[in-house]
């Protein structure tokens, strides 16, 4: 069995860390506040940036999973590059270096005019906090053999925003392609990389995790509408209904790999996530 290092175990990490543990593995969980860590995994609190490399456990695996302070230049640094930049220190000259899974963002790919996006796509970041992504995946990239995951937008059980915004009654605004993933599958796909390292298939450098159905935003609000039976509020001139901004990304990579989304499309997920939100409310 292997021993993982989970930087960031928070949401999608502490999910991460049961299902590891519980196929066998020893894993160590490093969250910036809180104690509370699942059952059977050895927890560090603390500023990861902030910890001095003996206090950092041997690891066969190493995955990266922060969460920004805010959508700055410099959270996304902090949160990101800065860490990053930790675990080089720690881990690069070991004997046996570990395999690095870096959690970033389809946000990467600049372009916005409905291109169709792979992995054999360049990335072209136009903001500064995507540009901090590109700059860790390659930082990373240079010290270990490491595979950026790349997640487009993450939906499920307690992100509640989009629903909120439809419900508040603000105009729509314009139309635009957009690309969403479950937070199950993104666990998921976390789950069947790391298999895949532990089966000694070879991997890509870089994974797009979304579902199979780039779709309009348009088109998601007014799934959501129906389900709370909220006001549609289109914009008065909207009649381009067919997107001529944003990006439409493929998952072709990772489902050659085997796996298989239980969330192909967000109809599925956004029928359970407003059925939770109605309850809570």
């Amino acid at each position: 069995m292997a021993k993982v290092l989970i930087a960031g175990c928070g949401d999608l990490g502490s999910d991460l860390a049961s299902e590891l543990v519980a196929q066998g593995h020893t894993v160590t969980g490093i969250r910036r506040t809180k104690n509370d860590f699942p059952k059977g995994v050895s927890g560090l609190t603390g500023d990861l940036v902030d910890m001095s490399d003996d206090s950092l456990p041997d690891a066969d695996l190493v995955f990266l999973i922060m969460t920004p302070n805010g959508r700055t230049e410099e959270a996304y640094r902090a949160a990101y590059f800065d860490t990053a930049q930790v675990l080089i220190r720690r881990y690069k000259h070991t004997a046996q270096q570990p395999k690095v899974f870096f959690v970033s963002s389809t946000s990467v790919y600049g372009q916005s005019q409905g291109e169709w996006i792979d992995e054999t796509t360049s990335a072209q970041p136009v903001s500064a906090t995507a540009k901090v992504l590109v700059e860790t995946e390659q930082a990373l990239a240079a010290a270990f053999s490491s595979v950026a995951v790349r997640c487009s937008g993450i939906y499920g059980p307690g992100r509640y925003r989009l629903l909120e915004t439809v419900l508040s009654g603000k105009e729509w605004g314009a139309n635009s392609w957009t690309n969403r993933v479950h937070r199950e599958d993104v666990i998921a796909a976390l789950l069947h990389l790391a298999q895949s390292v532990f089966s000694g298939k070879g991997l890509l450098k870089h994974y797009n995790i979304t579902d199979d159905t780039p779709v309009s935003m348009w088109e998601v609000k007014l799934c959501i509408a129906n389900l709370l039976g909220a006001r549609i509020n289109l914009p008065e001139d909207s009649q381009a209904f067919i997107p001529a901004s944003g990006k439409r990304i493929s998952n072709h990579s990772i489902v050659e790999t085997g796996f298989s989304f239980q969330y192909p499309s967000y109809v599925s997920g956004y029928v359970a996530l407003v059925a939770e939100y109605i309850e809570k409310i």
